[in-house]
């Protein structure tokens, strides 16, 4: 009898092994620091600024991480991330007609990485805007 119970348990650790390893792996989701705001077409150095923060953990990796607003999408900059809990902050800054935009993540003991764009934009109108984290791996 204690043999038999031996055996099962064995070859039901080996069917859960089997049906964990079958399972398909995937890349994580695209993460979002984002915000909805009415924005003027003609914004003026003398407005405020605005921001959206957010905590995020985050897996080790290269990232894709472009800044948008309305559709309108900046270069992506590659980047690489250790592990670990970020702060991530997203800015919209008004300029003299076009806003500047910029976003920084920040995690304990390390430097904080940064990206940065300008936008126009017409018509004056409500824009969601931030950043986006996509995972390559």
């Amino acid at each position: 009898m204690k043999l038999r119970k031996t055996v099962i348990t064995g070859v039901t650790a080996v069917a859960a092994t089997l049906t964990v390893a079958a399972a398909p792996a995937s890349a994580a989701d695209t993460a979002y620091n984002t915000r909805t705001s009415y924005l003027t077409a003609a914004p003026t150095a003398a407005m405020d600024t605005s921001c959206t923060t957010r905590s995020i953990g985050l897996a080790s990796g290269t990232y894709n991480w472009h800044l948008n607003i309305g559709g309108n999408v900046s270069s992506p900059r590659s980047t690489y991330l250790a592990a670990g809990t970020y702060t991530w902050t997203t800015c919209l800054d008004p300029q003299n007609g076009y806003y500047d935009m910029y976003s920084t993540l920040d995690k304990a003991g390390s430097g904080p990485a940064a990206i940065a764009s300008s936008f126009r934009l017409s018509p004056s109108g409500t824009y969601t805007w931030g950043s986006a984290l996509d995972p390559k791996f």
